[in-house]
């Protein structure tokens, strides 16, 4: 049987997405401890950059895995921060929802103590 529209819905359970990695889990802690940051807008109040990493991106059908996976690919850059911010969601001919998170990583200058 020939397929015609579309390719088949993900097999994999929203389950396996959902694996707790230990990457995520260091991510969401020193996020809501205020470690990193992410800002919408392209510099943090009160701080000077001091280097760019460049554009990442992370994607899933889950949203926490798509936020939280953007901080740990910065923090695999040694970023502390990430400007320009944005996330959109697509919609799978069947109801499912993709999330994409991107920005730009960033490392931030040390505040004059």
């Amino acid at each position: 049987m020939a397929l015609i529209f579309g390719s088949p819905k993900k097999q994999n359970s929203r389950g396996d997405d959902m694996k707790q990695d230990h990457r995520l889990k260091l991510a969401k802690d020193l996020y809501m401890a205020g470690k990193i940051k992410i800002m919408t807008t392209e510099t943090v109040p009160g701080r000077d950059i001091h280097s760019a990493f460049g554009l990442i991106v992370c994607r899933s059908y889950i949203f926490d895995n798509a936020f939280y996976g953007l901080m740990a690919q910065a923090l695999d850059v040694n970023a502390d921060a990430i400007v320009g911010y944005r996330e959109s969601v697509s919609f799978h001919p069947e109801g499912d929802k993709y999330y994409s998170c991107y920005g730009t990583a960033v490392r931030l200058k040390k505040t004059k103590k």
